[in-house]
């Protein structure tokens, strides 16, 4: 009985409801019911997910389209690859001239000799060198005692430890310089009496403490150098390859180069880049990289698995000789603590190894057969080939003879060999980023924005740059939309719908439709799309009680005669969507090639109902929606006016310095980050992809994002476009206001009525 009287009176509240609103579907009209109980954020993360996933495990089926092999003879093979070669090298970051040198320098002091100690067949330095600007490489040489026999051919070994392993530990000496046995030992068991042998020290994973960031030495390089362009492995790679100019320039010199680890990435990626090492050993490393959104983030190459999986990367090096060591390799657990990024090393399967291998041989079966390599040009040897006996020095730790010591303060040498290396490659970043205005100019110089008409001549290879090389995009066509809806709420003056659409494969978009009450026949609206921030959702653009940034800018904007779409956007869920972006980045895409098609999605089936206006769809956003406000109205057909409110920068500098205190240095958005943007675009450059459509930028002078002066600064460039250039300075206005991180309205709602209202 009671359950009955209970449903009278929902069915008594339902009626009284419908009497004080008038008659409401449950449905919009011409869309399907949406009947999905998922969280939305989750199911729009889980499908992105799995679309994703898609994508990474097939990505070796989309590669040879980039490739052009020829098999006729070594140097037509070679020169077919070049541009393959080329492009790997720009996505490592391998973009910069070295600086030629005499000889390494020794690195002695007052109190310090440069001699470290010596064996019966080498004496053992310490030692640097020039690798560019400010940048040097620094390790230990072993070089042969005695007069070199002309009769010996001369070969260098350039060993490469792993991230957090020291040169005195590939010895088998401790950091007191004092032989102990602790060898570090993995596989090489390679005589080396009479070869020079230099062991260059490597970034470790070592979390340090900088401002509000608990960084390893790795991440914290690779954040900057990412933005600009660069990367730490290529960093890397410039040292090892800095040292082969140098033996090259003595005569002809065979290289070999050798790493574990990290070690042996930085072998593998050195002598894909350069055809001038001689052979190779990888340890611990050679694998299926389809997964490599799970490593530590210092190894995210931007578009690596667009060409390059570890197969194709070994055709760079064929038919020269490869031995791939599958012994010990590092395992690794890193925790998103303290704004760092997760991830993962295990231990490469032999079974998987070995299919990457033998997919190696296949894709170069044109040499073989073409006798210009011999089978054997790529090695795989399995854990019980390599014997655990012997290190480096082809010695034993207790058959070191006693003068294998080091000198008396060597304990510090590791940490400050660390410390300068980090150091020297943070200062080429800060570098890099000063000089960037200049870079982004001359990348520039194809446009011309001597008048409107010439701008919109030009700007289009820009719009088409962006996309394609900075955002990414996705070759998959949009679906039929076929929408999916249901009533959220039936207020006094007007209505929400929750809106599903199809975008491509399993992702999809959702968003909150809200349609003003006492249309006209035949009536038709213009549209306002309010996007929301970091760890947000669509709702939270509704209320402004309890306070919150958003002050309820889409109801506000509903009840001022606007139809109002606010979309559930990719960055919530933390880690989830940042794994995402791990996902993406080496497919060359990011979050916005996911999100840009989200929203032309949804401008497609806005234009299509009867109440809007599809000449007049605008774009307002808050925060990571102020991003998308920089980024998505330049990649998608349809906004005409874009308003970037508690984001808009002097973007380059907030994400890549290491001076300033409200850098995304010290923060814990590892995804920022965006491939090469310091030398192409900044958010003036951005806000020209945009022109001549209305702009505005909404900026409090509490708001912690970034500073006035940065702001103004980047802002003058946009100014002076928009005034100087396209004689339409009504169309650009910033709106300063005394307060934080939050929508104002004061101004920016008689901007968009300016633009959306006027007949």
């Amino acid at each position: 009985m009671k359950n009955i009287k209970l449903f009278f009176v929902f069915f008594a509240f339902l009626f009284a409801d419908a009497k004080l609103f008038g008659e409401i579907s449950a449905v919009l009209p011409d869309t399907d019911a949406w009947t999905s109980q998922e969280d939305c954020a989750e199911r729009n993360n889980r499908l992105v997910t799995e679309f994703l996933n898609n994508k990474l495990e097939n990505s070796v089926n989309h590669r040879e389209k980039y490739w052009q092999r020829n098999f006729v003879d070594r140097e037509s093979y070679e020169k077919s690859v070049d541009p393959n070669r080329e492009r790997f090298k720009f996505i490592i970051g391998v973009r910069d001239k070295r600086k030629p040198f005499a000889s390494p320098k020794l690195n002695a002091t007052l109190e310090n000799s440069a001699l470290l100690g010596e064996t019966a067949t080498h004496k053992i330095y310490s030692i640097s060198w020039s690798v560019f600007d400010s940048f040097d490489g620094e390790g230990i040489l072993l070089e042969p005692q005695g007069t070199p026999n002309p009769n010996t051919p001369h070969k260098t070994i350039i060993h490469i430890p792993n991230s957090n392993t020291t040169p005195e530990q590939i010895l088998g000496l401790n950091h007191n310089g004092v032989a102990n046995g602790q060898i570090e030992n993995i596989g090489f068991n390679t005589a080396i009496d009479g070869y020079r042998v230099i062991i260059p020290a490597t970034v470790d994973r070592n979390l340090e403490k900088r401002r509000t960031a608990t960084l390893t030495n790795r991440e914290y390089i690779y954040r900057a150098a990412f933005q600009l362009g660069r990367h730490i492995i290529g960093y890397e790679v410039q040292e090892v390859l800095a040292l082969v100019d140098w033996v090259k320039r003595s005569g002809n010199v065979s290289v070999r180069v050798e790493g574990f680890g990290d070690g042996g990435l930085i072998a593998f990626y050195a002598t894909a880049a350069d055809k001038r090492i001689d052979e190779t050993v990888v340890a611990g490393y050679f694998n299926c990289r389809n997964r490599l959104c799970d490593e530590p983030i210092d190894r995210n190459v931007f578009g690596l698995l667009e060409q390059f999986g570890d197969a194709e990367i070994a055709t760079l090096i064929a038919p020269r000789k490869l031995i791939i060591v599958n012994k010990n390799a590092p395992e690794l657990k890193l925790r998103s603590e303290k704004n760092g990024a997760p991830g993962t090393l295990v231990k490469p399967d032999n079974e998987i190894v070995q299919n990457e291998i033998a997919r190696a041989k296949k894709l170069v079966a044109g040499l073989i057969e073409n006798n210009i390599a011999d089978n054997n040009w790529i090695v795989f040897e399995p854990d019980e080939v390599i014997k655990p006996t012997g290190n480096l020095l082809n010695n034993t730790a207790s058959n070191l003879p006693k003068n294998t010591t080091l000198a008396q303060n060597h304990t510090n040498l590791a940490k400050l060999r660390q410390e300068n290396i980090v150091n020297g490659m943070n200062k080429h970043t800060q570098h890099l980023l000063a000089v960037s205005e200049l870079t982004r100019k001359n990348f520039w110089q194809k446009h011309n924005s001597a008048s409107p008409q010439t701008h919109s001549e030009t700007i289009e290879w820009y719009r088409n740059y962006f996309a394609k090389n900075i955002i990414g995009t996705f070759d998959d066509v949009l679906l039929p939309p076929r929408p999916r809806t249901r009533l959220y709420k039936n207020e006094t003056t007007y209505t929400i719908y929750e809106t599903e659409l199809d975008v491509f494969g399993e992702v999809t978009a959702y968003g909150l439709l809200l349609i003003p009450k006492g249309l006209k026949a035949g009536e038709k609206l213009p549209v306002v799309v309010c996007q929301h921030g970091l760890e947000r959702s669509p709702v939270i653009t509704l209320h402004s009680n309890p306070p919150n940034a958003y002050n309820g800018f889409s109801t506000v904007l509903c009840e001022r005669g606007y139809v109002v779409f606010a979309p559930q956007n990719l960055y919530t869920l933390r880690d989830k969507f940042r794994f995402n972006q791990r996902q993406l980045n080496p497919l060359g895409k990011t979050l916005f090639s996911i999100m840009a098609p989200q929203h032309q999605q949804i401008i497609n089936w806005l234009k299509t109902l009867s109440f809007v206006d599809q000449d007049k769809i605008a774009f307002y956003g808050l925060s990571y929606g102020g991003k998308t406000a920089m980024r998505v109205p330049p990649l998608v057909n349809g906004y005409c006016l874009s308003i970037c409110s508690a984001d808009f920068n002097y973007w380059n500098l907030k994400t890549a310095s290491t001076l300033h205190d409200f850098s995304y240095i010290w923060s814990g958005e590892y995804e920022i980050f965006e491939f090469d943007l310091a030398n192409t675009f900044d958010y003036s450059d951005m806000a020209k992809l945009i022109a001549p459509r209305p702009f505005m930028v909404e900026r409090g002078h509490l708001d912690g994002v970034g500073r006035d002066e940065y702001i103004g600064f980047e802002f003058g460039k946009v100014r002076y476009f928009y005034d100087h250039c396209l004689k339409m300075p009504e169309r650009a206005e910033i709106h300063w206001f005394d307060n934080g991180h939050i929508i104002n309205g004061t101004k920016t709602y008689p901007f968009i009525d300016k633009f959306l209202k006027n007949k």
